[in-house]
């Protein structure tokens, strides 16, 4: 197995499972130390999709360019994993592209008034 096939599939077990120790890692790709500093290097610097915890484990980060921000929780397996049944060029496609299609997150400061009875109206409402 070529080394962007391993990558992939570490990208969709970190995904699935949110976090996963680095001996886990080699027992389960069977990898050398040199591989597997060659996958930490593509996960966490140059795709930003992963950070290292203690020199023992990689966390799963949820994108790219969320460095960041606190890590995500592992996603439900409902079926088959994405990149199982996606085409590898076009999983390549859309990882590199990632951050186009994910948009962006602004910090902005917003100033609240309330109104007689207005809470109610947003009291379900997402933060965001």
């Amino acid at each position: 197995m070529d080394f962007v096939a391993v990558l992939d599939q570490v990208i969709a077990l970190l995904r699935q499972r949110g976090r996963v120790a680095y001996r886990t890692l080699k027992r389960q790709f069977q990898l050398d130390d040199e591989a597997l500093e060659d996958l930490k290097v593509e996960l966490i610097k140059s795709q930003r999709l992963a950070a290292d915890e203690d020199g023992e484990v990689l966390v799963w980060m949820g994108g790219a360019g969320t460095g960041a921000s606190a890590p995500s929780a592992p996603v439900e397996n409902h079926g088959q994993a994405p990149l199982a049944y996606t085409p590898s060029y076009l999983a390549e496609k859309i990882l590199t592209s990632r951050s186009a299609l994910e948009g962006e997150r602004k910090q902005v400061t917003v100033l609240f008034a309330d109104l007689k009875g207005s809470t109610e109206l947003i009291r379900d409402l997402d933060p965001e």
